[in-house]
């Protein structure tokens, strides 16, 4: 099955839900990866780019970045699964659709 733009955004609906939750933890003061600055960011960036799939606006493949990868590459654990799952999502908004 090849990977196309509905797989990415049901891919990037659920991440964004995960991030949700670890923002809900962070208010609760349980700890996990990311502080609850980085995760708002992270959140406002994956919605930014649903809605540029959905809307069929997205960038052009060469000038497609996201600034979320430095935190999760530089400043969490490199265990998180969440932060797999962001990577792996930043992997294919790159170099997938």
């Amino acid at each position: 099955m090849n990977y196309n733009i509905q797989n990415f955004i049901s891919e990037i609906s659920i991440v964004i839900s995960e991030v949700e939750k670890e923002l809900l933890n962070r208010k609760k003061g349980i700890q996990g990866d990311g502080n609850y600055q980085q995760l708002e960011f992270i959140k406002t960036e994956l919605v930014q780019i649903r809605n540029q799939a959905q809307t069929n606006t997205l960038l052009p493949r060469d000038k497609r970045y996201t600034a979320f990868s430095r935190y999760v590459v530089d400043e969490w654990d490199t265990g998180s699964v969440l932060g797999r799952k962001l990577c792996d999502l930043a992997n294919k908004y790159k170099k997938k659709l």
